[in-house]
């Protein structure tokens, strides 16, 4: 009987373990591209922010037929990590810029494209955009 419940116990620890893990993982969408010839600490962006999915990050970037999503986890290199306690952008180096909280999907994305573009590297990526006015 003893061995039964041990059993049990372990069955149910490793199923609320894997369902943990699997949650984490739904909530991680990496980077689509990586930028290793930088030799930065991280060859990718990370995006954390409060936004329960990608969802909303399916609309166009303004001025562009590049969805908010694609703006950022393909041409900005950049790791999105949904439904965290508030909105940040990682930098490759690891710098960490605190965003504005409550706001769209498109206003976070403006957000971080513009931090993106005020950096050395970034800039260059942000040119290669086609953005019409």
């Amino acid at each position: 009987m003893n061995l039964s419940l041990y059993t049990l116990i372990t069955l149910l620890f490793s199923i609320v373990l894997v369902q943990g893990q699997s949650q984490d993982s739904n909530n991680q969408h990496e980077a689509l591209r990586l930028k290793e010839e930088l030799g930065f600490q991280k060859p990718y962006r990370v995006l954390k922010t409060t936004f329960k999915s990608l969802d909303g990050f399916q609309t166009y970037y303004p001025g562009t037929k590049i969805t908010l999503e694609k703006m950022l986890r393909y041409h900005f290199y950049t790791a999105i990590h949904t439904n965290q306690k508030e909105n940040k952008l990682f930098s490759m180096d690891l710098t960490e810029f605190h965003l504005k909280n409550n706001i769209s999907e498109e206003e976070i994305t403006k957000e971080t494209v513009k931090l993106i573009g005020d950096m050395f590297f970034g800039s260059s990526e942000l040119k290669l955009i086609p953005i019409q006015n």
